[in-house]
């Protein structure tokens, strides 16, 4: 695993030095690559690369150059199938030099052009420069495991890098998108291609991009595929058959290292199903890593424990005392602009833990969306049922009464109370709009206020989720697929990539092969959901290799504290770093001190409404530092 970064300048008006600019732009993916490091230039292009050594530790030297001079590759990620790969183009007469998947992905590059990308299972971010017809041609996995930023600047400046802070110190608009703003604020996370910059963007899951010439070309070379309506017919003993042999064969893929490697055990199905998986293949000694919290509310521990013992593997647990605050500004500089998602805490304990023994872990992201593992999902279920009745008796009735309750103490209580809160506002947000599916932290009538403008400035916009491809799916499958679009990848693999960046462990995701994800997307929703018991089929497939617990276990998550913590330690540091005046205002600092009073108050849970407004504050106040 690795971090690049790259500068172009056709016209040479940029007014910087590009070889030094490199020099500083990887100096900020250290973390990322702390093995090595690697430069190329010439007039009006510069290359960099900091390398992890995962395989062939004593060769892949990048940026590496082709025998002829023409092309130049940095990439971040691992082909897993470089070996088939390379037989195949050995056969076409290609000699190489090296044992590793580098210079195989510039071969294949080499030789099919952008048509190579087709031909790759990974995870990868990589950028090729063709001297000779002066092209840059950079692209992202299918499903975008890893990230790669890119930015024009005056005078056709095209700058990339794999991390926002790497690209701090280039000539190129800074300024805040308002739109990207509005959708952390609402959902936590921003959405690919947007970042919170307006003059930066993320290149989207399979995509590529090619500038030629101070001309950008971005265009997609893979999508999910739709539910196949044959596959209906389908023996459920064969699909569960299938599913099990292909998580299998990914998981063969990610077991190529030179280097030690283990796997994320939570005890639930997913990580379960691929540590068994791993033992299924002959592994042994399989070391399994998972994170324990004071909080026993919180704590999963003791389920990874019964697996573990169970599957047989060398289980490393570790207790922490979940300390927000002392991490915050730790967060904020690795994920480089606004990212709510508080489960970032545990894993990036979780992974600064493992690092201590291995160089790469595999884990188990991907498996809620792709095989209908959240409760939204069930929920969606629930509420076609409940909508059956009459609206009046919904909204005069049965929502008034669960209204006048009483909330729940935490944002993350699952209690029956809370439960009914979020499935009433469900029933009203879908009856008004059937596309609102999404939950908001902030709507848009508080986003008006927090951000002090017109309400249809902020209003909801829907997410590409490719409606129009097949008006038959329903409004599970819709979720799910917005699920495989935009929640996974710019928030779960987000989370995951840049919480072990930080510690230079690589985490590889069977589920994400891509071929997995394709048997899933073509699978209909009654093998996923049946009834109320959700990812039946992949149940199903490893009833024999698991005991009844991870199998029968429902979705929890990393779930952690915010309200309680916002009660205590996490005050002090809310008034410092959102309502002192030293630092720049965001929002109202009117509206950010009430939500903080009614929530010490106890008249109303803000827990992750404060933290979303922590994050926000004390990224800004980091990124005007550096």
């Amino acid at each position: 695993m690795c971090g690049i970064c790259g500068l172009v300048d056709y016209n040479h008006k940029s007014a910087i030095d590009l070889p030094s600019a490199v020099h500083r732009m990887a100096d900020r993916l250290v973390h990322r690559g702390p093995d090595a490091e690697g430069f190329w230039r010439e007039p009006g292009v510069a290359l960099g690369h900091r390398r992890l050594s995962i395989i062939d530790i004593a060769g892949s030297i990048q940026p590496m150059q082709d025998p002829t001079g023409r092309y130049i590759l940095v990439f971040n990620g691992e082909i897993y199938n470089y070996l088939e790969l390379r037989t195949d183009l050995e056969k076409q007469g290609i000699r190489f030099r090296t044992k590793g998947d580098t210079e195989v992905l510039l071969a294949a590059y080499i030789t099919y052009g952008p048509g190579c990308l087709e031909h790759l299972n990974g995870m990868f971010a990589f950028a090729v420069w063709d001297r000779q017809e002066q092209v840059l041609f950079a692209a992202r996995d299918r499903m975008g495991v890893k990230p790669l930023f890119f930015g024009q600047g005056r005078g056709g400046l095209m700058a990339f890098a794999s991390e926002l802070q790497s690209l701090r110190d280039l000539p190129l608009d800074f300024s805040i998108r308002q739109s990207a703003l509005v959708q952390y604020l609402r959902h936590g996370f921003i959405r690919s291609p947007d970042t919170i910059f307006q003059g930066v963007r993320e290149l989207r899951p399979a995509h590529f991009l090619r500038y030629s010439r101070g001309e950008l070309e971005v265009r997609p070379y893979w999508s999910p595929p739709l539910p196949e309506s044959g596959w209906e017919r389908r023996p459920e003993s064969e699909l569960a058959e299938e599913l099990r042999e292909l998580v299998r064969s990914a998981v063969y893929f990610r077991l190529r290292s030179d280097v030690p490697l283990g796997a994320f055990l939570s005890g639930g199905l997913d990580s379960s199903v691929i540590v068994a998986a791993m033992r299924d293949l002959g592994e042994t000694d399989i070391h399994s890593f998972a994170i324990g919290f004071e909080e026993a509310s919180f704590d999963e521990s003791p389920f990874a424990k019964q697996v573990a013992d169970y599957l047989g593997t060398v289980h490393h647990e570790s207790r922490k005392a979940l300390q927000a605050g002392d991490l915050l500004f730790d967060l904020v500089r690795h994920y480089g602009q606004p990212y709510g998602d508080s489960s970032a805490i545990p894993i990036w304990h979780l992974c600064q833990e493992t690092r201590r023994h291995v160089t790469v872990a595999l884990s188990g992201d991907g498996g809620d969306e792709l095989f209908c593992g959240y409760r939204r999902y069930v929920a969606r279920r629930l509420l076609a049922w409940y909508q059956k009745l009459p609206q009046p008796v919904r909204k005069k009735c049965l929502a008034a009464v669960i209204k006048r309750l009483p909330e729940g103490t935490a944002y993350y209580d699952h209690s029956l109370i809370k439960k009914l809160r979020l499935f009433v506002d469900l029933d009203q947000r879908v009856t008004e709009d059937p596309n609102d599916i999404y939950p908001a932290y902030f709507k848009t009538e508080d986003l008006a206020i927090l951000l002090d403008t017109e309400q249809d400035s902020v209003k909801y916009e829907h997410q590409n989720v490719e409606m129009t491809a097949d008006q038959q799916m329903n409004q599970i499958e819709l979720m799910m697929r917005s699920d495989i679009l935009h929640y996974l990848p710019d928030d779960i693999l987000t989370k995951v990539d840049r919480a072990s960046m930080a510690h230079s462990l690589e985490v590889r995701s069977p589920f994400m092969d891509y071929r997995v994800v394709e048997f899933a997307c073509c699978l209909p929703l009654r093998f996923k959901l049946k009834g109320l018991t959700t990812k039946h089929l992949l149940r199903k497939a490893f009833a024999e290799d698991l005991s009844s617990g991870p199998l029968k276990r429902q979705k929890h998550g990393f779930a952690v504290p915010m309200g309680d913590w916002f009660q205590g330690p996490l005050k002090a540091v809310y008034e410092d770093v959102v309502l002192s005046s030293s630092n720049g205002a965001l929002v109202s600092r009117d509206e950010a001190r009430r939500l903080l009073k009614e929530h010490q108050y106890g008249h109303t849970d803000h827990g992750h409404r404060l933290w979303l407004l922590l994050f926000l504050h004390a990224w800004h106040k980091w990124w005007q530092g550096i």
